[in-house]
């Protein structure tokens, strides 16, 4: 009876032992797969965030021309030019002249007199005054946006910039003869300056 008991009890302990060892099996791997889930979910959240700094940082800014201010100046200047034709169509008109006088002169090596009278002074002398169209700071102002604008704010290029609006202003030299007007010296410095400013200012946080 005794030997008996002492089996019984001895495949009691055996099976809660064994039981046991089961329930510890399952907590660690719980556990173990938890960890592991844990660590990949770590992992995920630097890459992540890795990543995310990498494009910050690397990241390049694209620049793309501003099309809707290059309309704009183009559209401006068109309207100045067309003001000036007329302007100079009406003064020719009240001597009797035409264009087309002006170029068969030209074409025969024969030149024409043409008087600026008071009202065509006056006219010219109101666009590039203050404020005028065709005043120092309208136009280096109109020069400068439209930099700004075809390089699409690309400060890198003002170099480049400054070459074409520099020789811009050596090829009307050449057809005026070799000279320009004090003025267009005048707007062609203030432009250099508004670049020089534009190219020394702050980026934008």
């Amino acid at each position: 009876m005794k030997i008996q008991g002492a089996g019984n009890q001895y495949r009691n302990d055996q099976v809660e032992m064994k039981k046991k060892l089961e329930e510890q099996k399952q907590a660690k791997g719980l556990n173990g797969e938890k960890a592991e889930k844990s660590q990949e979910v770590l992992v995920k959240d630097k890459f992540e965030k890795s990543e995310a700094v990498a494009d910050v940082t690397y990241k390049k800014p694209e620049y793309k021309p501003d099309e809707n201010t290059i309309a704009r100046i183009k559209a401006e200047t068109e309207q100045i030019h067309s003001s000036l034709r007329e302007m100079v169509k009406q003064l020719l008109e009240r001597q009797g002249l035409t264009f087309k006088d002006i170029e068969t002169a030209e074409a025969n090596g024969e030149e024409l007199k043409i008087e600026i009278d008071d009202e065509t002074r006056v006219k010219a002398q109101e666009m590039i005054d203050e404020g005028g169209a065709l005043s120092i700071e309208s136009v280096s102002d109109r020069l400068v946006d439209f930099a700004k604008a075809i390089s699409g704010g690309d400060k890198s290029k003002i170099g480049l910039l400054r070459d074409a609006i520099n020789e811009g202003f050596k090829q009307a030299e050449e057809i005026f003869g070799g000279t320009l007007p004090e003025i267009s010296h005048k707007t062609l410095a203030r432009t250099m300056e508004k670049l020089d400013a534009w190219e020394n200012e702050q980026a934008e946080a």
